[in-house]
């Protein structure tokens, strides 16, 4: 027996001021009323933002296990079909109908040695319509037509287009990989979009940028989109359309985007709207990056053409305005609602070239999304620090960070400068990215982060102070005594100077040796010291904006903790800092004195060891 679980599910709120209503049975056909060779039609956008209908014919029915496996197997024809050169990029989403009752979404392209003609997979309406009831009511599902499926096939999802001579070898297989979700990055060029897809395999994390000193490995492992299964369109356009889209036209067929980034440098994804009620959508018939409930703004999207292409066509699209939020990211598609913007994240660039003595400034906003802000904040900030100074290479930036979220105890202010032989661009991004992705992915509470600014000054200086010596006045001391040190500089003119100090040995400190080191910027933890514990928030941001800039020169006192069982036991006892603004130090210099217990009769005034330096 044929069994059937009709559900009429009542769409609770998306957003504030949606309508409760009740599916309309007569809007639908349902899985188990799909036969074999039932002939349908589909609507999409091709070009000049015009709905255009293609065909599709029903070859069978692929019935896994639950109902997000289940799939429509169809043929594609039709003059559309033909203008794109196949199912392209973009065309995930497409309502397809049935006698003018809604089946589902063209989601999946696919390769089946028994076809020659185009054929896809429709994602059935049942879990689609479960994705906009945000009440979470039963999901609606369906047993097929035991004459509709296709016996002894297997459904081999995979990446991309397979190897035709494998699909030729398997013919009990149907492969078949996503209509991609494609990335439109107008506001992108060069290795910023590299940046965007790819994240740390187009540029790599520097050396010495923050997450060497602080956890920041709990964060994304800063992989890039692609790795999320999205595609970046290998054109865009920069300008928007002439004329804007009017929400209120918005049909089944008609395209939509998710907006990633907004403003000066617009980032988004592209997709096809499949069913609307009033002012509730549901589209892509896939999952954007699958995040479940989401906040992500809705955009318009005007399409201009799509272009063919032997690997994948692709529609040629821009950005529109923001319309509403995508509240929903499942697996069988995305949901939202017109109306209610998406909250944004305020982001600032300033890059100033002192060289040239300009100033480039960039607003954008970005989404409020933990998985996604790495490679947004990498791939804007390479953006604006490559157009602002027209060139790639050597120099020194001056960059200070400011932070602030509704959730932060307080806003978050640091200042760093960098310096490159090679690419000064690096390390601005990564340390900004690093920052937020350790703030982000804190144990404590969300930071509910809403500005975000970062201002640069560059120049193709190598701005830097180097440390050549490092001298003690003594060489054996005893608890208590103070020592004095005197540390040799050279800057980047060449000019040398001397900075005297002083660090006091605690009376209370038992080791064999002292170790006095002289370093620029942050350092590692020692053997024996232990790793910073966070209590809450609060001292996380502190972490931040206590750890050592490279325009820091510190010099440190360091014990051996004789407890330790490993010899590498050295602990920081007590330091004292110079700052030299615009310019970093670097090399490291250290000296080592014995302690020794102090003698019972004190010495004379001024007898100090004959081996202490004449200063």
């Amino acid at each position: 027996m044929i069994r059937r679980v009709l559900v009429v599910c009542s769409i609770a709120v998306i957003a504030a001021g949606a309508a409760v209503w009740a599916y309309d049975r007569s809007e639908f056909l349902f899985l188990d009323e799909i036969e074999v060779g039932m002939i349908g039609t589909g609507r999409t956008i091709v070009a000049q933002d015009v709905i255009e209908e293609f065909t599709v014919e029903v070859i069978g029915i692929i019935d896994q296990p639950g109902t997000l496996s289940d799939f429509i197997v169809v043929r594609t024809s039709g003059e559309p079909i033909g203008k794109a050169g196949g199912i392209a990029q973009g065309m995930s989403g497409s309502p397809i109908t049935i006698d003018g009752k809604l089946i589902g979404a063209l989601s999946r392209a696919a390769s089946w040695s028994k076809e020659i003609t185009p054929i896809a997979l429709i994602t059935p309406i049942e879990p689609m319509l479960a994705v906009v009831d945000a009440a979470g009511a039963p999901d609606l599902s369906a047993e097929p037509l035991a004459s509709s499926v296709i016996e002894g096939v297997a459904l081999v999802d995979v990446r991309e287009m397979p190897d035709p001579a494998l699909v030729a070898a398997l013919p009990d297989a149907i492969f078949a990989h996503p209509v991609s979700t494609p990335i439109i990055a107008a506001g992108l060029s060069g290795r910023s979009r590299d940046i965007l897809m790819d994240g740390a395999a187009a540029v790599a994390a520097p050396e010495g940028w923050i997450g060497d000193f602080l956890p920041i490995d709990l964060a994304p492992a800063f992989e890039g989109l692609a790795a999320r299964g999205l595609t970046l369109l290998p054109m865009a356009l920069s300008q928007p359309a002439s004329t804007a889209i009017d929400p209120a036209t918005l049909e089944p067929g008609s395209s939509i985007g998710v907006a990633l980034a907004t403003g000066d440098l617009p980032i988004g994804a592209l997709g096809t709207l499949t069913y609307r009620d009033e002012d509730t959508l549901v589209g892509f018939g896939h999952p954007f990056i699958s995040n479940g409930s989401s906040r992500f703004p809705m955009a318009t999207v005007s399409i201009i053409d799509t272009m063919k292409s032997l690997y994948a066509s692709f529609k040629l699209g821009t950005l529109g305005e923001t319309i509403g939020t995508i509240t929903e990211d499942r697996m069988a598609a995305i949901g939202g609602q017109i109306g209610p913007l998406a909250p944004t994240i305020a982001l600032d660039l300033s890059v100033e070239d002192l060289d040239r003595t300009t100033t480039d400034t960039y607003a954008v906003g970005l989404i409020d999304e933990p998985r996604l802000m790495p490679e947004l904040l990498l791939a804007t900030g390479f953006e604006a620090i490559d157009t602002a100074l027209d060139r790639v290479g050597a120099g020194t930036v001056e960059v200070t960070y400011s932070i602030n979220g509704d959730g932060m105890p307080k806003p978050l202010e640091r200042t760093d400068v960098f310096l490159s032989s090679i690419d000064i661009a690096v390390y601005p991004p990564w340390q900004l990215a690093g920052i937020v992705s350790f703030l982000q992915y804190n144990e404590f509470e969300d930071p509910q982060i809403t500005e975000i600014s970062a201002t640069m000054s560059i120049t193709e200086d190598l701005r830097a102070v180097r440390i050549n010596d490092l001298e003690l006045d003594d060489w054996i001391y005893s608890p208590g005594d103070t020592i004095g040190f005197q540390v040799v500089l050279q800057d980047f003119q060449g000019e040398q100077h001397i900075e005297h100090g002083e660090l006091v040995i605690p009376e209370d400190l038992y080791s064999d040796y002292v170790v006095v080191r002289a370093y620029g910027g942050a350092r590692y933890l020692e053997g024996g010291e232990e790793p910073p514990v966070f209590t809450d928030l609060a001292d996380m941001i502190d972490a931040v904006e206590s750890l050592p800039s490279y325009s820091t020169l510190t010099v440190e006192l360091f014990a051996y903790d004789l407890s330790s069982p490993y010899g590498e036991s050295l602990y920081g006892v007590t330091e004292v800092t110079y700052d030299y603004p615009g310019q970093i130090v670097y090399n490291d210099r250290e000296a080592t004195a014995l302690l020794t217990e102090p003698l019972t009769e004190p010495e004379a005034p001024g007898d100090k060891s004959q081996t202490a330096p004449n200063w």
